[in-house]
């Protein structure tokens, strides 16, 4: 699948690192004012109240849809849109004083915790069609036997690679099924065949969602039910060793180029052209391919068809408090943002990829160049994936900077792989 160069690169990156947003966002919980508790039952007149995080693209299109909404025949919908600082603080405050929104926007590396709190409402209460989500991601908002979020918007990690530099080189980007030995040849192929220009691969040794990927690839779940870890301190051992291998043989940047970039998008090597590939998630595809005069592509990461290791991700989710005085009439909003067709065409892309094939091939044709690539990617995603066991623990985002860290003094010769395995199973066992 290839993308079209376009002029109006930057601004597809806007809306790009816009979505990017949403998948790393934590949690809120809607509510009502001195509410015990809404229940189930008929839609009423009652009025709703809706709150997202976002910037002023994302909050125009939630506001017409809404519009929309209202005039069709929902209850009048008042909105509380936030900018990403302060949505939280504020939502903290409204959960102690049981005033939230009936209808809010979550993430799934919180929504156990809130679940936890009985502040978000069992959605098997309300009347809510979700046959038409992707199928990994159905239960993704479920927490225990109670489906507590339904997925608003998707993303998944691809590999990324300039296909201009593969064209002139000769080289070809791993397809179906390949496994990260593969990627390793397929780094020193490029590296060869530009006699030294380039490297091969990005270092991605510091990305623990590449790791769960290569540990799913062997059939087991990185996290158990209970939240505690599946994967070794062998499986760790062997993942580090793979990319220090790859730098030492100059295939991957050395330690200062990537450090340099981390957190930097506009800086990775692969939007300078210094690399030939590198795993990235879908919306961050969009901004690269906005960073660069050169073609990208996205496919699968390696991939085992017999256990795949890739799931859909949630970019964002809807989730209705406990205490809504009409969580029908809240329901029936979720239903209108996922399923009816004017608010997909308002919606667009604007909240990340939608989660459904029809919602996808709906809005294929208006979407941006640069954003067709993922959009048709994510319908191979969810041909190829394998829905995660249950949501991410507590102390998941921790995990996530720790294994960032120690990678960096790995490569930097500041630890050894063991002392940093060490640390690593120390911390998480914890």
């Amino acid at each position: 699948m290839k993308s079209t160069r376009r002029a109006t690169r930057r601004a597809a990156a806007t809306v790009a690192l816009l979505s990017g947003a949403l998948a790393l966002a934590a949690c809120g919980v809607g509510g009502d004012p001195g509410g015990d508790g809404g229940g189930s039952g008929p839609a009423t007149d009652s009025p709703i109240r809706t709150a997202w995080w976002g910037v002023d693209n994302q909050h125009r299109a939630l506001e017409a849809t809404i519009e929309a909404f209202t005039a069709a025949g929902g209850p009048q919908v008042s909105v509380e849109p936030q900018p990403w600082d302060g949505y939280w603080d504020k939502l903290a405050t409204q959960v102690a004083g049981r005033d939230l929104p009936d209808v809010l926007m979550q993430a799934a590396s919180q929504l156990p915790t809130y679940a936890g709190r009985d502040s978000l409402l069992d959605l098997s209460e309300v009347d809510l069609d979700v046959s038409g989500l992707d199928e990994g991601i159905r239960e993704f908002g479920s927490v225990g036997d109670a489906t507590y979020g339904v997925v608003a918007a998707t993303n998944a990690t691809g590999f990324v690679t300039n296909a201009d530099m593969l064209d002139e080189l000769g080289v070809a980007a791993p397809e179906g099924e390949w496994t990260w030995d593969d990627l390793a040849s397929f780094a020193e192929e490029v590296h060869s065949a530009s006699d030294g220009e380039y490297w091969g691969v990005q270092d991605n040794a510091g990305d623990l969602i590449l790791f769960i990927l290569y540990v799913r690839d062997s059939g087991r779940e990185f996290y158990a039910e209970d939240g505690s870890i599946n994967a070794t301190p062998e499986d760790l051992r062997s993942w580090f060793q793979l990319w220090a291998d790859m730098r030492e043989a100059g295939v991957a940047p050395p330690a200062d180029i990537t450090a340099e970039a981390s957190g930097n998008l506009p800086a990775a090597p692969l939007a300078a052209g210094s690399v030939a590939g590198g795993f990235f998630w879908t919306q961050d595809f969009v901004a690269l391919q906005s960073f660069t005069d050169a073609e990208l592509e996205v496919s699968l990461p390696p991939h085992n068809a017999e256990n795949p290791s890739l799931w859909i991700n949630a970019a964002s989710l809807w989730s209705i408090s406990a205490w809504s005085e009409n969580p029908q009439g809240a329901a029936d909003l979720i239903d209108y943002f996922v399923n009816d067709p004017e608010a997909i065409d308002t919606l667009g892309a604007t909240l990340g990829i939608p989660p459904t094939a029809a919602a996808r091939a709906q809005i294929a044709d208006s979407v941006t160049d640069e954003e067709r690539p993922a959009i048709e990617y994510m319908d191979v995603v969810a041909e190829n994936s394998r829905p995660l066991n249950r949501l991410w623990p507590d102390g998941f985002a921790d995990s996530r900077t720790l294994m960032s860290q120690l990678a960096e003094q790995v490569a930097f010769g500041q630890m050894s792989i063991d002392e940093a395995v060490d640390a690593f199973f120390a911390d998480a066992q914890g």
